[in-house]
């Protein structure tokens, strides 16, 4: 079979579905069902992980996986997040070009060790939704680093901290903070944003890709909401507006536009006085009001959609609207609250239908963290091949975030991220690998861990001569019985359970999830 046909082939095991509804699965989950579950809302699980939630029920695991992600505690801030820059131009003319270079130097570097930072946590947090969740919100409200104007990662960090704050609270709060986040400010040119030249690149974006889609706003709105949101600003300079603080976001109020606005047909009155906290409120709350109050309904259902193509099915022909808008009138009844249409979601029989398991294709962060969290990988390294694979954490192409779907598995996405995963796991020492097969039950028996480690890795259940035939991969040729004893034999063990893997990460099912 050529490339083309074998991409063709694993395309086309995915895009089946059938109709269902969001009635609550009332069993207890199977050994695939959890899996099913863990592989959707986190980056990577192990074998203990995938015991602990078989035989939980649909209510009890999807409990746990939310409970977590609030109760847990967050990851430890970089020691940097604080690091403060001196204003350049405010320098001597001598030490102006040292002082620039410093730091659009710390823009990447920084930049890049928090994608490090980012995937390590994306790797740690298995029992939880909160990493996906962030990953969700941060190809939602898109921002990047690599752009024309100083972007630091000390926002970039607070931004997604944010993300991971509020991912499953409530969304019309999560609008208010995100429309004077610091880096979306500086990503969307608010930050020079005025009343003399209001800037419509948020006030466009909040419309067309953040709440309720293009068709549902006119020129006119958009023109209207860039003059709310003139004068906001973040101070990402120790030695400038020194009063407000590094990295803070205030309103510069002689840059505001104070005059009355028509908004999605309602009028935003005039304040009283230009004050940040009247601003606020009436042009920042007030407009997020009037978009809910007037577009309530097509905003829940833009935003269920979302969730139900990164939780569901990728495929945007194949978007079940039946299931959508179920997901949406529990969005509207919840006051927008986030974490009921998760739960619904996810206790449903329509996600633990057969038709839904293994046919969504695996994002770069999901099948890169999800692998080398079992394995020594440096950051750098795992970072590379995400990147060449088309995501980039903190660097998306455009505003409007990753396309995916069939890119992340095209003639040359896949054959490149077989090859890597390849080299991650021919470079582990064979002694890792030895204490690394403990994890599974009966790890002395050839075919139980060859079933065991088929099950943890491919999403769907292998027949009985595909066991075999993996069976004999991790033999290479011995009996069976002659297993016991090898597995003692830290050169011989690793040599052949990285041969299995490197046959597994071949097959198609281990692409899906």
């Amino acid at each position: 079979m050529n490339r083309t046909d074998f991409l063709s082939s694993f395309i086309a095991l995915a895009d089946t579905q059938q109709t269902a509804s969001l009635t609550p699965f009332d069993k207890k989950l199977t050994q695939q069902q959890a899996l099913h579950l863990l592989r959707r809302t986190t980056f990577a699980t192990n074998w203990e992980t995938v015991k602990l939630f078989t035989g939980k029920t649909a209510n009890e695991a999807v409990e746990m996986l939310l409970n977590n992600a609030i109760k847990n505690d967050k990851p430890p801030a970089p020691s940097w997040k604080d690091k403060s820059y001196k204003a350049w131009w405010t320098l001597p003319k001598a030490d102006q070009q040292a002082a620039t270079d410093a730091v659009y130097k710390d823009v990447y570097e920084l930049n890049n060790e928090l994608k490090y930072w980012w995937t390590n946590e994306m790797a740690k947090d298995n029992v939880s939704i909160r990493e996906k969740m962030t990953l969700f919100w941060h190809g939602h409200f898109t921002t990047k680093f690599a752009i024309d104007q100083v972007m630091p990662a000390q926002l970039m960090y607070r931004q997604n901290d944010l993300f991971r704050t509020f991912h499953q609270g409530n969304f019309r709060t999560f609008l208010e903070k995100i429309i004077l986040d610091g880096a979306m400010l500086i990503f969307l040119n608010g930050q020079d944003s005025t009343k003399k030249s209001p800037n419509e690149n948020f006030s466009r974006e909040l419309l067309e890709l953040y709440t309720i889609g293009i068709g549902n706003y006119t020129e006119k709105d958009v023109q209207e909401g860039a003059r709310c949101f003139t004068g906001w600003k973040t101070n990402i300079f120790s030695d400038q507006w020194t009063n407000q603080g590094v990295y803070k976001t205030f309103l510069y109020g002689t840059d505001h536009d104070n005059a009355p606005k028509t908004y999605l047909g309602e009028t935003i009155g005039i304040n009283a006085s230009v004050t940040e906290e009247e601003v606020y409120k009436n042009e920042v709350q007030g407009l997020i009001d009037i978009i809910i109050r007037k577009r309530g309904e097509v905003m829940s259902l833009f935003i269920c959609e979302k969730l139900y193509r990164y939780f569901v099915y990728s495929n945007p022909q194949k978007v079940n609207m039946d299931i959508v808008k179920e997901m949406a009138q529990t969005f509207r009844d919840n006051n927008y609250e986030i974490r009921p249409v998760l739960a619904k979601l996810f206790k449903s029989s329509f996600f633990f239908d057969d038709t839904n398991i293994g046919i969504q294709l695996k994002t770069p962060s999901e099948l890169i963290v999800g692998i080398t969290k079992h394995f020594d990988i440096k950051s750098d390294w795992k970072d590379w091949v995400m990147n060449t694979m088309g995501q980039e954490l903190l660097n998306p192409p455009n505003v409007a975030g990753w396309v995916g779907y069939r890119k992340w598995a095209d003639t040359r996405t896949y054959p490149f991220g077989v090859q890597q995963i390849g080299y991650f796991i021919w470079n582990q020492k064979d002694e890792y690998m030895q204490i690394w097969i403990k994890q599974f039950d009966d790890y002395e028996d050839a075919k139980k861990l060859t079933t065991q480690i088929c099950t943890l890795f491919l999403v769907k259940p292998q027949t009985a001569a595909q066991i075999d035939k993996f069976t004999k991969n991790l033999l290479g040729g011995s009996p069976d019985y002659e297993w016991y004893n090898m597995v003692k034999v830290a050169g011989t063990v690793g040599g052949r359970v990285k041969y299995l893997l490197s046959q597994l990460i071949k097959s198609p099912d281990f692409h899906l999830s």
